[in-house]
């Protein structure tokens, strides 16, 4: 059990490596921060780059999202990163809102932008394999974790406070990076940009 645990894990690494050139071709053909419709931000985790999300981000465009940013940070506190998302966020935001999707800190950091400025222009808050605790207070926030998570482990579903997410999701045979390319955790991202692009 443990080395097909690992095996999906190396394998999910190897996507994300393999995704690496989507970067230079997102680039030349323009695909990030260029599109219509909401944006739709990705964040990265720690040590990370926009590299880790350019799969997620070739997916989430495909979906009809093609409004899509990357934030990225150097290691500062979590509290900073998320002035630092304001940011991003004043920027890009023409008026009808953005989307957040956060993979492990990224998703820590996103939570606490949302938390700290109520900020009524974010239409959906996602996060992917992200610190939590118990008692946060996030309850717009989706919430995906993989089973075999050694960085993350998922919560226990009966311990979180009501609020502290609107939905947890937990994937079978999923770890922290194989969230980022799970079919069932793609279909849950395109529902939720969709549902909360719906109306106005």
């Amino acid at each position: 059990m443990k080395n097909q645990t690992l095996f999906r894990e190396f394998t999910a690494a190897g996507i994300l490596l393999a995704s690496y050139p989507l970067n230079w071709v997102g680039e030349r053909a323009g695909w990030w921060g260029t599109g219509q419709g909401r944006p739709v931000i990705l964040a990265h985790g720690l040590g990370g780059n926009r590299a880790n999300l350019l799969g997620l981000a070739t997916y989430v465009r495909m979906a009809g999202f093609c409004n899509i940013y990357f934030f990225e940070y150097p290691r500062m506190s979590v509290a900073n990163a998320a002035e630092h998302l304001a940011a991003l966020v004043d920027k890009v935001d023409r008026g009808s809102g953005v989307h957040l999707v956060g993979h492990s800190l990224g998703g820590t950091i996103a939570r606490r932008f949302c938390a700290e400025s109520h900020d009524v222009r974010v239409r959906s808050l996602i996060t992917l394999a992200s610190p939590y605790r118990y008692d946060q207070h996030s309850p717009h926030e989706l919430a995906i974790f993989g089973d075999e998570d050694p960085i993350i482990p998922p919560p226990l579903p009966d311990r979180l406070r009501l609020g502290a997410v609107r939905r947890a999701v937990i994937l079978p045979k999923t770890g922290h990076l194989g969230v980022l390319y799970h079919a069932e955790s793609l279909r849950l991202i395109e529902s939720e940009l969709t549902a909360a692009s719906e109306g106005n």
